[in-house]
């Protein structure tokens, strides 16, 4: 009888356990895992994590303002840019670089009401980057704004380390004209509506990088 009672105590002591596990998990916690535990393994390999995009109806933005003691007076309005602001999270203390790849697909209706597409491609580099939140950033020139248009429908973005290891990726479209992982697709990329351009460059090169310049890690 007292063994009975014993393996009865036992189970009961099993079973809370259990449970106690599952509520650990569903508040956040890591669940329990099998032989290896994959899941904890995943999580603490995790280098680095997108944690906002950019509104592809809200990335205009006119010149930036600065004083100086020049006299002579401006004539015209600021003219509108393309920012494209990414924020990430990065988990090691340091990395020796992050590498960040854009693909950016702009809209414009011609004089004959059809449809072009202009496809914008660039690579930056950033050089020792610490542990924390960070913001990568690419501008877009007025000039291809008002050429090849600026309603832009989609923006990828990829994160690699410095081995060409894949960090991270996320893909931010307005409308239902691209496909999923359109960026990968021939049949988007080398479509005859779709010209691949120029001028997609970093913040850095533009008026912009004097602007929050602490906010970003120093390019390559």
């Amino acid at each position: 009888m007292q063994r009975i009672s014993r393996w009865i105590v036992a189970g009961v002591c099993v079973v809370l356990a259990g449970m106690a596990g599952e509520r650990a998990w569903a508040q956040g916690g890591a669940r329990p895992a099998g032989n290896g535990a994959p899941g904890l393994v995943a999580a603490a390999e995790k280098k680095l994590a997108i944690r906002h995009m950019p509104r592809l109806n809200k990335v205009k933005q006119p010149t930036p303002q600065y004083s100086t003691s020049a006299s002579r007076t401006s004539t015209g309005r600021p003219r509108e840019w393309g920012v494209f602001e990414i924020t990430y999270l990065t988990f090691p203390e340091w990395m020796d670089e992050v590498v960040v790849t854009y693909h950016l697909m702009a809209e414009r209706r011609g004089a004959d009401a059809k449809k072009a597409y202009s496809l914008y491609q660039t690579t930056v580099r950033y050089a020792d980057v610490p542990k924390g939140e960070h913001t990568a950033c690419v501008v877009l020139p007025p000039a291809a704004l008002l050429r090849y248009g600026d309603q832009f429908i989609g923006l990828a973005v990829e994160f690699t380390a410095a081995d060409g290891s894949l960090l991270a990726v996320q893909n931010e479209v307005a409308g239902t004209v691209l496909p999923v992982d359109w960026w990968k697709k021939p049949d988007v990329t080398e479509s005859k509506t779709v010209v691949k351009r120029e001028g997609l460059v970093d913040r850095s090169k533009t008026p912009f990088a004097l602007v929050n310049m602490d906010d970003y890690e120093v390019v390559k």
